[in-house]
């Protein structure tokens, strides 16, 4: 696995500089169809505080179908789940394929059997990044969550994350924590 470090440097989150001991990794997705890991890069490494952007937010990776980008260090304080996640969370988004809109919550003209082959791909990635961070910092699959579990926890903010997509190929979170476990052990 290949991780392209590219650190948002002008991204206030990056300049403030905190740090955390990760006790958990949070799964989110971008809800931006089409917009793949690398172009995050040019969207959010700019400073609200200069007037820059217009949004105050930041995640240690993306990764979509061919790449993982690591913008954060991920010992970084990101801001990522709108809550105390952020004190002890790595949170890293999957890049969702263009196709389709959304209304809310729900992903409106997603055709699952034709994003089949890009869905397994970034389901495996994003296990394997997990299983790496896993081992780097000493969690377990348990020690994973998605944004919504996050809020349901009381430490995140309430959005849909992954589970409006993941279902729709057959897999949830239990499925994914159990390839990260599997992962683990080989």
């Amino acid at each position: 696995m290949k991780i392209i470090e590219k650190f948002m440097i002008r991204n206030d989150c990056y300049l403030a500089g905190r740090k955390i001991t990760p006790k958990g990794i949070m799964v989110h997705s971008t809800a931006t169809p089409g917009v793949m890991a690398g172009e995050w890069f040019a969207r959010w490494n700019k400073s609200y505080k200069a007037g820059e952007t217009d949004r105050q937010v930041c995640v240690h990776a993306f990764l979509d179908d061919k790449d993982i980008y690591q913008y954060l260090p991920w010992d970084h304080r990101g801001w990522h789940a709108g809550e105390k996640a952020h004190d002890t969370h790595i949170g890293f988004e999957i890049c969702e394929p263009a196709g389709h809109t959304y209304r809310g919550p729900e992903m409106i003209g997603y055709d699952a059997a034709m994003r089949e082959d890009y869905f397994r791909k970034v389901f495996r990635r994003a296990a394997e990044l997990c299983a790496y961070l896993c081992r780097l910092y000493g969690l377990s699959e348990r020690d994973i969550i998605t944004h919504c579990e996050g809020y349901r926890l009381g430490i995140a903010s309430n959005h849909a994350d992954v589970m409006h997509w993941f279902p729709k190929h057959g897999e949830s979170m239990d499925t994914f924590r159990a390839l990260v476990k599997q992962l683990l052990t080989e």
